[in-house]
């Protein structure tokens, strides 16, 4: 029995075709390798590199403040909403969760007017200042009244 030298799966060994280092073989790589490499400097050279610009550079500590002052916001509106579900709470004893939204919207409004208007904090700071409004606002305009 003759065993054949395999050269991998699905391969059967060559039958006169281009040996390794065949000039033909080398000169199409070569070919190949040369028109890769100019695309790559079309690309290049069509499409100008800008340097990275650091996202947002502020005083960390701020940020640090009105991201803790947005969670507890939140927290806030959350107690809130709680407390409107329960049907034994009169609209007066509402009043403690509305003066305490009132001071962190405006806490909230004073880190924002300190941020730039790009900056996604920012955005986030108005999106739950807005929320924290609206509610107050129709707790004060007698919305929430039994």
């Amino acid at each position: 029995m003759k065993i054949k030298r395999s050269q991998g799966p699905g391969k059967s060994p060559s039958t006169g075709k281009a040996k390794k280092g065949d000039a033909s073989s080398v000169l199409d790589f070569r070919h190949l390798l040369q028109a890769q490499m100019q695309e790559m400097q079309d690309i290049s050279a069509t499409a100008p590199v800008t340097p990275v610009q650091p996202r947002h550079q502020g005083d960390p500590e701020l940020r640090q403040q009105g991201v803790q002052m947005a969670e507890v916001t939140i927290d806030s509106l959350d107690f809130f909403a709680q407390a409107l579900e329960n049907a034994s709470l009169d609209a007066e004893e509402l009043e403690p969760f509305i003066r305490a939204l009132e001071e962190e919207n405006q806490g909230l409004l004073d880190i924002r007017a300190q941020l730039s208007d790009d900056d996604p904090l920012a955005q986030l700071i108005e999106q739950v200042a807005a929320a924290t409004y609206l509610e107050t606002a129709k707790y004060r305009r007698g919305d929430y009244e039994t």
